[in-house]
């Protein structure tokens, strides 16, 4: 779990530095992509790392109530910004490709603002009412109310594990629909312009790559969470042995701990796999860093240099002065 967490850590911190440039950010899709992993970085190190501790330390979610419901409060809260900021960014890009100059405008930096603030304090407000349900018991930090663990699992089934993944892939296969009628209109225009038509095809390619693959790992993650749910409420009242609450406990960890988090660590290395111009960015990244390092390096040993060379000239006049 912690080689899991530092490349989920490492890919997250990346990522940040390719879209929290000052170009990047004024990006009203690269926007919605950074608050997105910085989300990931919240839920990944929030939902991780107590598991970690609690191998070889007293585990606080189970020892502490009000631990139980923070983290769970702060973990689920980010999850579901973070879902959000994906349909958010496919939306933007749907919008960008319009020839519809009204949903054109919903492209736009602050646009962009408004809607991350409006949907960050809704889950923000919303969330608090199945953080103040948790409770221990049994040593496990849940939802022990039946009712309450209905409503939600009715509410996760659908807010992160149908709603989301199906406005991701309509906006996509609009967002594919629009570029396609773009490269059309363009080619009939004006067939001069063949490198651009290039460029779009080529980003279309890498676009669709990365939304497909995003989609399809937010399905394989997130789905076998929401079954579970539902196989815990339907045999809640049902008498189990010691063998069948271990495998229940596997089963929980396996779907909610391991699987659901591959959505915090994964989006990096689909970017770096499938765009080239996040490696692109990224490289560059990595150039400046090195040019930066070498510089200052170069620095240090000029300013070395000049203070050894005072050293000696001081050295000489002391001499100098003494006969």
């Amino acid at each position: 779990m912690s080689t899991y967490v530092a490349f989920g850590n490492l890919g997250n911190l990346l990522t940040i530095a390719v879209f929290a440039q000052a170009r990047q950010r004024r990006n009203s899709c690269s926007l919605y992509l950074l608050i997105m992993t910085i989300c990931n970085l919240i839920c990944l190190d929030i939902g991780i790392l107590p598991i970690i501790f609690s191998l070889d330390y007293t585990d606080i979610r189970t020892k502490y109530e009000i631990a139980c419901k923070l983290q769970f409060y702060i973990r689920h809260a980010s999850f579901q910004m973070m879902r959000t900021c994906k349909v958010l960014a496919c939306f933007d890009r749907y919008a960008l490709s319009s020839m519809s100059v009204r949903i054109r405008a919903f492209s736009q930096y602050k646009i962009a603002v408004r809607l991350i603030f409006i949907t960050g304090l809704f889950w923000s407000l919303f969330i608090i009412q199945f953080a103040s349900k948790r409770s221990i018991k049994n040593q496990l930090c849940s939802i022990h109310n039946h009712f309450y663990t209905l409503i939600y699992t009715i509410y996760y089934l659908f807010f992160a594990g149908i709603i989301p993944p199906l406005l991701i892939l309509i906006f996509s296969f609009l967002l594919m629909k629009n570029l396609k009628q773009m490269r059309t209109h363009i080619q009939s225009q004006s067939p001069s312009r063949k490198t651009t038509i290039t460029i779009l095809r080529k980003r279309d390619r890498d676009l669709m790559r990365m939304v497909l693959i995003e989609v399809l790992f937010y399905f394989i993650n997130t789905m076998p969470f929401s079954i579970f749910l539902i196989y815990r409420i339907l045999t809640k009242d049902h008498i189990k042995n010691k063998e069948q609450k271990q495998i229940e406990l596997f089963i929980n960890y396996m779907t909610q701990s391991f699987l659901m988090y591959f959505n915090t660590v994964l989006p990096f290395f689909i970017y770096v796999s499938t765009s080239s111009s996040f490696r692109r960015k990224l490289t560059n990244i990595f150039k400046k860093l090195t040019r930066s390092m070498l510089k200052q390096r170069a620095k240090r040993f000029i300013s070395t240099a000049q203070q050894h060379e005072i050293d000696i000239r001081l050295h000489l006049l002391k001499i100098d002065n003494t006969e």
